[in-house]
């Protein structure tokens, strides 16, 4: 049995569940594997808690310029020099080392940098002795992905275009392979009937339905002012609002629209059917992350991109509004300008969706099977 290693770090859902794709689909499509999934964050001392409770504390409140500028002065080698160091100090303990080691990974596959950092660590002291292939989570690199590339195995990108700029880094161009970003490829093959979705839903399909992911694990009530924004202009739509986990903005939401008496708007908390939902919708709100833009892709379902945490979500929306797959809004007077032009201008829409129907069917998990099946 070839035992493979998928590792991720908590700072953002996306390395989650691209970690958990990959994991899932290699333990039920490869039977000569031993697959084992791992989050460092579980192994954090003080400061990895720390950076944890750091990350949060952006997300929560938002502070996308402060990020955008930490972002951006982390992208250059003499600024990542010590960028190893912070790993090793934040998560390598015994607990990590004995967790690792006792399994023993032939390969490693990690959707975070830090897990990468740490797995060439122990390459390196002779602990482990694993092929590792890192994923980038985003359309863009960044110095901290590529801060250790001569001593990985190979990097797993969305597309050509990440490719040429790791070669520009200096990565050698053989150890990129633009795969895509993985999904969850078992439950888009196993999608429901249109009209049996609506019907779970209440919905018609007679006019145009909006999804909206609007929750966060962390409680941020971001998106809240958006809700109203976009509730107060009462379009000839069907809006779907998810709010993820966050209970406190559902409750808001739910009163808000109940307070109101609106009847095109459809609050909903955390769902397992989100596939199901991009199938039905004609246009979904959301932050640019690295998955959610993916899964957009993947199911041909043009986004409206409303403001995140910046970073690498700012070069995935310029990623996305590049390739005219989608329109974005920095604000809430440009997201309103947006929705009353989708509403007067519906071919906004049909143009962004014709493009899509150009894309290929992502199988990058596949390809990735297959890569570590050769190894």
């Amino acid at each position: 049995m070839k035992k493979i290693l998928v590792v991720y770090a908590r700072y953002g859902s996306g390395h989650k569940s691209i970690a958990e794709y990959v994991a899932n689909y290699i333990s039920e499509n490869n039977k000569k594997a031993e697959v084992k999934l791992l989050d460092i964050t579980d192994y954090g001392n003080f400061l990895g808690r720390t950076s944890i409770k750091l990350w949060d504390w952006v997300c929560l409140h938002r502070h996308e310029k402060i990020f955008d500028v930490a972002y951006e002065l982390m992208d250059y080698k003499i600024s990542t020099l010590g960028h190893n160091g912070v790993a090793r100090k934040c998560y390598d303990n015994e607990r990590l080392r004995k967790e690792i080691c006792d399994f023993n990974p032939d390969i490693t596959i990690s959707t975070h940098f830090f897990g990468s950092n740490m797995v060439t660590y122990y390459n390196k002291l002779n602990l482990i002795h694993s092929k590792l292939f890192t994923i980038i989570t985003d359309y863009r690199t960044h110095e901290c992905w590529t801060r250790n590339h001569k001593t990985e195995d190979g990097y797993i990108v969305g597309n050509e275009m990440v490719k040429e700029e790791l070669i520009s880094r200096g990565v050698d161009g053989r150890k990129v392979y633009p795969f895509g970003l993985p999904l969850n490829i078992a439950k888009i093959n196993n999608l429901d009937e249109e009209n049996v979705i609506l019907k779970r839903y209440n919905l018609t399909g007679s006019r145009k339905i909006y999804l909206f992911f609007g929750g966060s694990s962390i409680g941020s009530m971001y998106y809240y002012d958006y809700f109203k924004a976009l509730a107060k202009m009462n379009i000839n739509a069907d809006i779907v609002f998810v709010c993820g986990r966050n209970e406190k903005l559902k409750d808001k939401c739910d009163l808000y629209v109940k307070k109101n008496n609106i009847k095109n708007i459809l609050v909903l908390g955390y769902s397992t059917d989100v596939f199901n939902l991009m199938k039905i919708s004609d246009l979904v709100i959301s932050k640019p992350g690295g998955a959610t833009v993916t899964e957009c892709l993947e199911m041909r379902v043009p986004m409206l991109l409303v403001p995140g945490v910046g970073g690498q979500e700012k070069y995935n929306a310029r990623f996305m509004t590049r390739k005219k797959y989608s329109i974005k809004a920095k604000n809430i007077r440009a997201f309103k300008k947006w929705i009353n032009k989708l509403e007067e201008n519906p071919s906004i829409i049909y143009k962004m969706k014709d493009r899509l129907k150009m894309l290929e069917n992502n199988s990058s998990v596949e390809k990735i099977n297959n890569l570590i099946s050769k190894m």
